[in-house]
């Protein structure tokens, strides 16, 4: 699918500018990168809310600092001999209209455009597939996250509202402690941003942000930029299995274990089973994606065409 022109225009700011930031410079913004954004607006928010099949997988909201539970909501009709569940969206209603904030995510499943903005994201990295989430927050109801850092490099574009954005200085990579950050957590504060609609910010991974609705209420999307090669665990179990197969006698000492490991971490046989175990992520990643983009319905486009002539 093409990309409409104005996330053309966000792509070629990731392209150009974003994937060029020299090491040493943590984020970059662009103001008035798109010219009164439409390709995803409130409107199209309250008909994602508004989906009968839509249920809390799909969404996360917070109230005062804490997030609702919002699986009591989910009822069952009977059909036939099936149970159907449902959302009662007087949850959504009653908390969004008292200053809630809401997260919704999997927008690439939800909307091919984004789809096809995450492809082309996907396509300048060696093995990524991103994720797109929509942010709604509201003065008095507290934001969705507190000071955090992400794993993940981020491109945020703003589409509504006014939003300030506190940017710490970037932080060396951890997997725990990620969230909730307190004052001294965060580090040395860089940059103070306020986003407007139609501005665009990137963030480098593990840089520490914390945001501040500076309007009645604000929306923007963020598409998370995961890297999907093989990590720690995967490679560490890996090689497990293969110290599983040839591993050190008994009575051996620790560091002889060690060694024993460390050999086959450097044989040709664990790289190899590797780079076969990569490929194939690589693979199922780009097929995912694919069928993301053909994930529609079209049996009845040449049934929907003729009916529309016959009303002419």
């Amino acid at each position: 699918m093409e990309l409409s022109p104005q996330l053309r225009q966000l792509r070629d700011f990731y392209y150009k500018t974003a994937l060029k930031l020299p090491a040493n410079q943590d984020f970059v913004h662009a103001k008035g990168l798109i010219d009164k954004p439409a390709f995803f607006s409130l409107e199209h928010l309250q008909a994602h809310l508004n989906n009968p099949l839509l249920l809390p997988t799909y969404f996360k909201m917070y109230w005062q600092g804490k997030e609702v539970d919002c699986k009591p909501a989910v009822g069952h009709k009977l059909i036939q001999t099936s149970e159907a569940p449902f959302l009662n969206k007087g949850i959504l209603q009653e908390y969004l209209a008292n200053g809630a904030s809401l997260v919704l995510e999997g927008i690439d499943i939800l909307d091919p455009q984004i789809n096809a903005m995450c492809a082309a994201i996907d396509a300048a990295n060696e093995c990524v597939l991103s994720n797109s989430v929509v942010f709604f927050s509201q003065t008095g109801g507290g934001e969705a996250y507190r000071g955090h850092l992400d794993t993940a490099d981020v491109l945020v574009v703003q589409l509504a509202g006014h939003k300030k954005w506190l940017v710490h200085q970037r932080q060396a990579p951890r997997w725990v402690d990620l969230n909730e950050l307190d004052a001294a957590a965060m580090g040395p504060l860089q940059a103070e941003l306020l986003m407007a609609p139609g501005d665009a910010l990137y963030l480098k991974n593990y840089t520490p942000h914390q945001v501040q609705t500076a309007d009645d209420y604000s929306l923007h999307m963020s598409f998370d930029i995961c890297d999907r090669r093989i990590n720690a665990d995967t490679a560490l179990h890996l090689l497990l299995e293969q110290y599983n197969r040839d591993a050190a006698p008994p009575y051996t000492p620790t560091p002889g274990i060690v060694d024993k490991l460390i050999s086959h971490a450097a044989s040709s046989q664990y790289q190899e089973r590797l780079a076969q175990l990569g490929q194939a992520q690589l693979e199922n990643y780009k097929r995912a994606r694919a069928h993301l983009g053909a994930n529609r319905v079209g049996a009845l486009d040449a049934l929907i065409a003729t009916e529309a002539k016959r009303r002419k």
